[in-house]
């Protein structure tokens, strides 16, 4: 694991510095060239918020670019997996969690600057700021997450059907993932899923208390519950998925 760890960051650590440079470059600095060259009566903090979430959408895009980059990388030298002691499992999972490891550090830069920079729009203690980069770190961690494992899933039926219908797969591939898509929540209703997961549930309407308030809005922000069972038996499925896709490309990278 430390040597496929080391040959990602061989590869990709400009990836880590690239996101953590412009992270901080956008929301700190871009604001204030924006407010001095362009003419607009929004106030420079405002910008930088905006920009801080927009950088934060981008910082998922910036996610998948480079986990395509690195498990196209090894695809196209299909004897480093064919010839490769290590299970698919642990080829893939070491991408997986390089990946988000540099995405973690690049939203942690980026919430950074755009929360403890602007205090005279979070209204509140250190702790509060504090708690409120943790709950944005950990939702975009969740999304990273889900993200990166459909991509994988997107990639592997992608890779299938070049085997069968050559270049036609990517139209292809873009089509049954979204059919996919549409099809599993209507599965999920059908099934009446809710009775079954919506059991211990657990409010975070507690959470609201220990965070900062923005002085630039009227903006509440709202939190619901949670579901214990739900929360098992999504994580359940996330491993199960990334077991079977992983088994599945093991399948067409042999063939």
């Amino acid at each position: 694991m430390k040597g496929l760890l080391l040959k990602e960051w061989a590869l990709y650590k400009s990836w880590l510095f690239g996101s953590a440079v412009m992270g901080i470059g956008v929301v700190l600095i871009l604001p204030i060239i924006l407010e001095r060259y362009l003419i607009t009566q929004v106030p420079i903090q405002e910008i930088r918020i905006i920009l801080m979430f927009l950088m934060l959408g981008f910082s998922i895009v910036n996610l998948l670019i480079q986990f395509n980059n690195s498990l196209n990388t090894d695809n196209g030298k299909k004897d480093m997996w064919l010839h490769n002691p290590h299970s698919m499992h642990k080829l893939i999972g070491t991408k997986f969690l390089f990946s988000i490891a540099i995405y973690f550090v690049g939203i942690t830069f980026i919430t950074t600057a755009g929360i403890y920079f602007l205090s005279d729009v979070f209204l509140g203690s250190f702790a509060q700021l504090l708690n409120l980069q943790l709950l944005l770190l950990a939702v975009m961690l969740l999304a990273g997450i889900f993200v990166s494992i459909a991509w994988l899933l997107f990639w592997t039926i992608y890779l299938e059907g070049k085997y069968w219908i050559g270049k036609f797969s990517l139209i292809t591939s873009v089509a049954i993932f979204f059919l996919l898509a549409s099809f599993l929540p209507r599965l999920f209703d059908f099934l009446s899923l809710d009775r079954v997961l919506n059991h211990g549930e657990i409010s975070l309407k507690f959470i609201e208390g220990y965070l900062p308030t923005l002085s630039i809005s009227n903006f509440v922000l709202e939190l619901g519950s949670i579901y214990i069972v739900e929360e098992l038996f999504s994580w359940i499925i996330i491993i199960l998925l990334f077991w079977g896709i992983c088994k599945w490309l093991e399948r067409v990278i042999t063939r």
